[in-house]
């Protein structure tokens, strides 16, 4: 191809985000499977996954709002206007918003998106309604917050009403305020240093020696997290095994369980392993720790993460946790259950459009299968930990409520020492009632829900 027609396509990672956005919305394909495909198919270089994830996660976060401003800009719904043009409009008022590009290329990328995309007869459109969200688009007009409070966070936050309902039929609508600002930031990054081949302080000096910006978390010993760098892809001490990607949210659930060296521990629904070898991790690779997943391919995501990481105590199982049955009673489970994901969306935004709130009878029906099943496996006197992504009382605490009425022989107990001294140091979090503790999302870690029972000696 020549220079002019280079010069006449879209650059390759809009073009990959476009193909993304309209199979999420058209398939109700999963956001971060469509790019795996498409990056396996067409084998970009790395700034070109960067663009499309960056493109696609960003529109995915603010669709609702997006489309709450072409409404204003448009002569036509917008329902009606072909998928691939609803896309293009909606990723280039990302890109505008964003000031990762100038409007104008913002613009002229979406013209050529169109035509490219098979619309050229639409191109005038994107053209006009681009130009003019470029230069107006700061007098479109929002829900104003105060005066129409659930509104705002619906549409000027880009998120579903029956979440927000939810949510404000709990909390003080400042706090859902500060929730969903939180949602729409990009995702903290951390890593947890394997401790069994490395120091904290080595690993902070080799990721600075790679042109990383890092730091100590002041509060997990294990994690560091990353506040600049380049691409995580080809890392060495992620690919040696000197450390694994990992949310301090996440680390808190092991922390509360707090396996010991020598400890037999189950974890189930166990992939893809994070939590499963940060037990091993904590347990100095002394003990057994079985990990049980349903699917043949997670169980081998644990296999190779355990690998990697060099920890032999793991013994993997593939099968249903609700019928997989505990060769003896173990000295602590983790149950990290299958949820809405509701206190991840802002690193998996298409669970906005995907999750239903008739999704929440289906799932607790399943979370509460597992624990009947987990509750067996416990020895007396032993720890159980159910743990979720979500925020949704029906998951959580009237989750861990209806367990303990069904399961008398467990009670709630007090977390360990050195959790109570962790917790604080996070931005924002909840005691339920009953048992459990709701840690909200922040700059520093993901929004999780965790409990601690104990089985009666």
């Amino acid at each position: 191809m020549n220079k002019q027609g280079k010069a006449n396509n879209p650059t390759p990672g809009r073009r990959i985000a476009l193909e993304t956005l309209v199979r999420v919305e058209l398939d109700q394909a999963y956001a971060n499977r469509v790019l795996h495909a498409l990056f396996l198919r067409e084998q970009p270089r790395a700034e070109v996954r960067a663009e499309a994830t960056e493109l696609v996660y960003g529109t995915l976060r603010h669709l609702t709002r997006y489309d709450y401003l072409l409404a204003q800009l448009l002569r036509q719904p917008l329902r009606k206007l072909p998928p691939q043009i609803r896309n293009i409009l909606r990723m280039a008022l990302f890109e505008i918003e964003s000031g990762n590009c100038p409007a104008y290329a913002a613009v002229d990328q979406g013209v050529k998106l169109a035509k490219a995309s098979g619309q050229a007869g639409l191109a005038k459109l994107v053209n006009g309604v681009l130009r003019t969200y470029a230069r107006q688009g700061q007098k479109l007009s929002l829900p104003d917050f105060a005066r129409e409070p659930k509104k705002h966070l619906i549409i000027a936050h880009s998120h579903p009403e029956w979440l927000i309902e939810s949510w404000l039929e709990r909390w003080s609508v400042d706090l859902v305020h500060r929730l969903v600002r939180s949602n729409n930031l990009p995702a903290p990054l951390s890593l947890r240093v394997n401790t069994l081949r490395t120091t904290r302080s080595d690993l902070i000096s080799e990721l600075m020696g790679l042109g990383f910006v890092v730091e100590e978390s002041p509060l997990l010993p294990e994690a560091v997290r990353i506040l600049r760098g380049s691409s995580l892809e080809q890392l060495p001490p992620l690919l040696e095994g000197r450390c694994l990607v990992q949310d301090e949210g996440a680390m808190l659930i092991t922390k509360l369980l707090d396996p010991r060296p020598g400890d037999e521990v189950i974890d189930l629904c166990a992939a893809p392993g994070g939590k499963t070898t940060h037990m091993a991790q904590l347990m100095e690779n002394r003990g057994c720790i079985w990990a049980v997943d349903q699917y043949e391919h997670k169980t081998r995501l644990i296999a190779e993460t355990a690998t990697r990481l060099g920890m032999n105590i793991i013994r993997i199982q593939t099968g249903d946790a609700r019928m997989w049955t505990a060769p003896q009673p173990v000295d602590r489970l983790l149950l990290d259950a299958p949820c809405t994901g509701s206190g991840v969306i802002r690193r998996r935004p298409d669970l906005r459009c995907r999750r239903r709130p008739e999704d929440l009878a289906e799932l607790f029906k399943l979370q509460q299968q597992l624990l009947a099943a987990a509750a067996k496996m416990v020895k007396p006197g032993g720890v159980l930990v159910y743990s979720t992504c979500s925020l949704q009382a029906e998951e959580n605490e009237r989750q861990v409520q209806a367990f303990l009425e069904e399961h008398p022989e467990f009670r709630p107990c007090q977390p360990p020492e050195e959790f109570k001294a962790l917790l604080p140091g996070y931005p924002l979090y909840e005691y339920a009632e009953g048992g459990g503790i709701t840690l909200f999302p922040s700059e520093y870690n993901d929004g999780f829900f965790m409990a601690r029972l104990q089985r009666k000696a």
